[in-house]
């Protein structure tokens, strides 16, 4: 049990360093993607912050089976490099024994994340697709600059010959009305000022020293006037506002494991099944429970990396992970997309980067059992020289 717990320790720091760092690089990757869409729309900070926390579901269930390979791989890389795996060898620890903590810390972490992509990962997903298509509605604050004709609000043409940006406080203003078919408003002031109502989704001018013209569409010798010394006109106008809706339909990665069968059945039962929805459903059925059997895979195959490896440290662990879990990524989107269009069946699409790096872990350590180098890195040293030799012969 001294051994485990030794293990365990060495474990968590650098997964959740890893776990963290590669959850930040997500989140400012969406953070330049999505910096476009939101400014300007003069969104609340919370709004913002609850739309990068709905989307943290997708970045902590792609991320954690990294981290878990980051861990392992740091863990028995510090081991071997002080001379401690050579010693629970001698002392007759098989390398199943000596893998056994690593299997269930990720068998572990595999489970949670299960309960994670089945009870949790949908709900989130649905809110973050309904919240980002009501910022996507949501129309842009305005921009009053002086002297320029400002169209934003539905309806009216504003124009004012000052303006103070942060106050919102005009002089010499002119407001030109369309939305009356009989008459032609326009509305003078000396004074105004320009504020919306999130409360009521409306503008409010607050106009002094002014007037208002009317002027018949249909008799042009029909004409009025009206002087104010204070004014308070509102506009309705809630497209500026950010209107939350609720929605029940929902895609495939919106559903429960639960609710992604019911909707398979159903649609295998109508005359003409339509095949892509079929592999489209069956992909993330499986990717339900493949990504997180990966942090399985990973787990083993850091532990026998690790063993090999005999450099302690995160930076030599983060460069062997992220070499592994690109090609799996490489294989799992690439999968993906072939069973959507139905050139492979979907489980095997899902399952096959697993299966892979489960044949290579195994292997892995059926060379050690037979006190082989887990890789052929002299070999390869070799075969590097001798090409080296070669290219210097030929300049």
């Amino acid at each position: 049990m001294t051994y485990f717990r030794y293990i365990f320790r060495e474990f968590f720091p650098p997964f959740i360093f890893s776990l963290s760092l590669i959850i930040f690089l997500f989140v400012m990757n969406l953070l330049f993607q999505m910096l476009g869409k939101i400014a300007g729309k003069g969104l609340p900070l919370g709004t913002i912050a609850e739309y990068f926390f709905l989307n943290l579901a997708w970045m902590v269930a792609m991320a954690v089976p990294m981290a878990v390979l980051v861990g392992t791989l740091t863990a028995y890389g510090r081991l071997s490099a002080d001379g401690e795996i050579t010693a629970l060898k001698s002392s007759g620890a098989g390398q199943w024994r000596l893998m056994a903590p690593a299997v269930m810390i990720a068998g572990t972490v595999a489970v949670l994340v299960v309960m994670f992509n089945v009870r949790l990962l949908p709900q989130m997903n649905h809110r973050s697709r309904q919240l980002q298509a009501d910022i996507r509605r949501k129309k842009p604050t305005m921009v009053l600059e002086p002297g320029v004709f400002l169209s934003d609000i539905p309806g009216y043409v504003l124009i004012a010959r000052e303006v103070n940006q942060q106050t919102s406080e005009m002089r010499d203003v002119v407001v030109y009305q369309e939305t009356d078919p009989d008459y032609a408003t326009t509305i003078t002031a000396k004074h105004g000022l320009l504020r919306y109502e999130e409360s009521i989704e409306s503008f409010e001018f607050l106009m002094r020293e002014g007037q208002i013209d009317r002027a018949s569409r249909r008799k042009i010798s029909e004409f009025q006037t009206t002087a104010f010394g204070r004014a308070i006109f509102r506009i309705s106008a809630p497209e500026m506002s950010l209107r939350r809706t609720e929605s029940s339909w929902r895609s495939e990665r919106e559903l429960t494991t639960v609710q992604l069968v019911e909707r398979l059945r159903s649609i295998k039962k109508t005359p003409k099944p339509n095949r892509k929805e079929i592999n489209s459903i069956e992909v993330e059925i499986h990717k339900k429970f493949s990504i997180p059997a990966a942090c399985l895979v990973f787990g083993i195959l850091g532990s026998v990396l690790g063993q090999w490896v005999k450099r302690s440290g995160l930076g030599v662990s983060a460069g062997y992970s992220i070499f592994f879990f690109l090609i799996y990524w490489v294989f799992l989107i690439s999968g993906e997309d072939f069973a959507d269009r139905g050139r492979v069946v979907p489980w095997l699409a899902m399952w096959l980067p697993n299966f892979i790096f489960l044949v290579l872990g195994i292997g892995l350590i059926w060379r050690e059992r037979k006190g082989q180098m887990v890789l052929p890195i002299d070999r390869i040293r070799a075969a590097l020289a001798r090409r080296r030799g070669e290219e210097t012969k030929e300049t």
